[in-house]
C-alpha cells in the first residue's frame, strides 16, 4: 500500500505508537536545551524505553540511559528507530535500522528522505517523514482516555505506567538548604529496583546533576527494606518472550549499570541514608554511593548465590569499596552482614541508632552543601579518574587537576578568606 508521506492519517500514528515499546534514538544529545533531550525525555515519562544513540556520547548516560555508539551495537530488538540526523543522513540511518529488523523508521521535524522511504517500504518496515512522536503524544487522538491502557504504557509484567506519572509515587523528593532528599517509597515490593524505580530514580539524578539548588543528594528508605535488588517477578515474566527473556535482560541490567554510573559520574556527592536490610543490586545502590550512613540494626547481602544467579553486576560496585577477600566472601557465601561489619570492611562510612539516623545524615550533608559545588564537583570527578590509574599517571593526571582548581574563582576566594580569617563567599566557579 503507498503511503503519503506529506499526510498521515491519525490512525496510522495512533497505531504505531501502540505497538512499539522500545525506540532507539539517533542524534540523541544530553544537553537539555535540545530537541532531541526533550523529545527522549518525554517518550520516556510516556512509558517506553528509550536507547540514545550518538557516536560522541557512547558509553555516556543520557537521562540515565547508556548511549550506544551505533545502531549496530544495541544487541538486542529495537521496534523503532527515532532519527535526529539531516535529510542527507536519514538514508544511512534507514538501511542500518532494517540491518537490524525495526518495524519503524521514524523522521523527525524537516526531515525527509523519499529514498528512504522507499527502501523502507521494500523491506516492509513503516515509515513517518516531518513528525515528532512528542507533539503526536500531545494531540487529542493520543491522550484521549481510552489510550490509558494501550501497550506502551505497560512494563515487562504488564503493570499500567501513567503518562507523565511514571514512578512519581515510588520516589519521594524535598529539596531544603541545597539538598535533596530521594526517598524510595516501594513498600509492598520492598523498594526493588523495578523498570519503575530504575526510571525514576535515573531521571531523579539526571535532574540534579543540572539543577543548581542542589549540591547534596541524600539517598533513603522508607519501610524496613532499603532495597531488596531486582524485581524477580518482572525477571521471571520476561522468560516468557520468544528469546526466553534475553534480550529484556540485557535492557535491564544495562540500564541498571547505567543508573549506577550516574551516581558515580554525578557532580553532587551522594549519600545513601539506610534503615533497613539491603541485598543484591539494593546493596550495589549502597556502595555506588559516594557516602554511606546506616542503622545500627541495618543489614546487608549480595545472595545471588543462594538462588543460582551470581551478584555480578553488584559485585562491580562492591568490589570497589572493600577488600577483594572481604567482598568474594560476601559474594560466595551470600550471607548478611550487619552494620557494623559493614563499617569494618568499609561498606558503609558510620552506623547509628535509628532514632538518629537522619539527623547524623544530614548533618554530614549540611556540612558538605557549605563547600564550593564547583570544588566538590571537580574532586569528586577526579577521585574516582585517579583511582582507575597507575600511580605514576594518577599522580600526573591529579596535578592537573590541582592547577585547574587552583585558577577558579572560588580557590582564590578561599585562600584569600583563610589569610583574612574570614569566611569564604563561594560563587561556585
Amino acid at each position: 500500500m503507498l503511503i503519503n508521506h506529506h499526510h498521515y492519517s491519525d490512525d496510522y500514528l495512533k497505531q504505531i505508537l501502540s505497538e512499539v515499546k522500545t525506540i532507539a534514538l539517533v542524534g540523541a544529545s544530553p544537553r537539555p536545551d535540545r530537541d532531541s533531550y526533550r523529545c527522549m525525555e518525554a517518550l520516556l515519562k510516556a512509558g517506553y524505553r528509550v536507547i540514545p544513540v550518538n557516536p560522541r556520547e557512547a558509553g555516556n548516560m543520557i537521562l540515565g540511559q547508556c548511549c550506544y555508539e551505533s545502531l549496530a551495537s544495541i544487541g538486542h530488538p529495537v521496534d523503532m528507530v527515532d532519527i535526529f540526523r539531516s535529510s542527507e543522513a536519514a538514508l544511512g540511518v534507514t538501511e542500518a535500522a532494517i540491518a537490524i529488523g525495526v518495524k519503524v523508521v521514524w523522521m523527525q521535524l524537516d526531515i525527509f528522505n523519499q529514498q528512504a522511504a522507499e527502501l523502507a517500504q521494500a523491506a516492509n518496515i513503516k515509515m513517518v517523514m516531518d513528525r515528532c512522536p512528542k507533539i503526536e503524544l500531545e494531540k487529542p487522538y493520543w491522550t484521549s482516555k481510552e489510550n490509558a491502557s494501550l501497550p506502551h504504557a505497560q512494563n515487562q509484567s504488564g503493570e499500567t505506567l501513567m503518562v507523565n506519572q511514571l514512578g512519581s509515587d515510588i520516589l519521594l523528593s524535598e529539596v531544603s538548604e541545597g539538598i535533596l532528599r530521594l526517598t524510595l517509597n516501594d513498600q509492598k515490593r520492598r523498594n526493588a529496583l523495578s523498570e519503575r524505580m530504575i526510571a525514576e530514580l535515573s531521571e531523579a539524578f539526571s535532574k540534579a546533576a543540572i539543577d543548581p539548588s542542589v549540591r547534596v543528594i541524600v539517598l533513603a528508605a522508607k519501610g524496613p527494606a532499603f532495597c531488596a535488588g531486582h524485581d524477580l517477578k518482572e525477571i521471571n515474566a520476561a522468560r516468557s518472550a520468544q528469546d526466553s527473556g534475553q534480550s529484556y535482560f540485557i535492557w535491564l541490567f544495562d540500564t541498571c549499570a547505567a543508573l549506577m554510573q550516574l551516581i558515580v559520574s554525578n557532580p553532587k556527592p551522594v549519600i545513601a541514608e539506610v534503615d533497613g536490610v539491603a541485598t543484591a543490586a539494593g546493596c550495589q545502590l549502597v556502595a555506588s554511593c559516594d557516602l554511606a550512613m546506616a542503622a545500627d540494626a541495618a543489614l546487608f547481602a549480595t545472595p545471588g548465590v543462594n538462588i543460582g544467579l551470581f551478584c555480578s553486576t553488584p559485585m562491580v560496585a562492591l568490589s570497589r569499596n572493600v577488600s577483594n577477600k572481604h567482598a568474594l566472601e560476601m559474594l560466595l557465601t551470600g550471607d548478611m552482614i550487619d552494620a557494623q561489619k559493614a563499617q569494618q570492611i568499609g561498606l558503609i562510612n558510620h552506623s547509628f541508632g535509628t532514632a538518629v539516623l537522619t539527623e547524623k545524615t544530614m548533618e554530614m550533608a549540611a556540612k558538605i552543601a557549605k563547600k564550593s559545588s564547583m570544588t566538590l564537583a571537580l574532586g569528586k570527578e577526579a577521585f574516582y579518574k585517579q583511582a582507575e590509574m597507575p600511580l605514576t599517571d594518577a599522580y600526573i593526571y591529579a596535578s592537573r587537576v590541582m592547577v585547574d582548581n587552583m585558577l577558579k574563582h572560588d580557590a582564590v576566594e578561599g585562600i584569600d578568606a583563610f589569610i583574612g580569617k574570614r569566611a569564604p563567599d563561594w560563587q561556585d566557579k
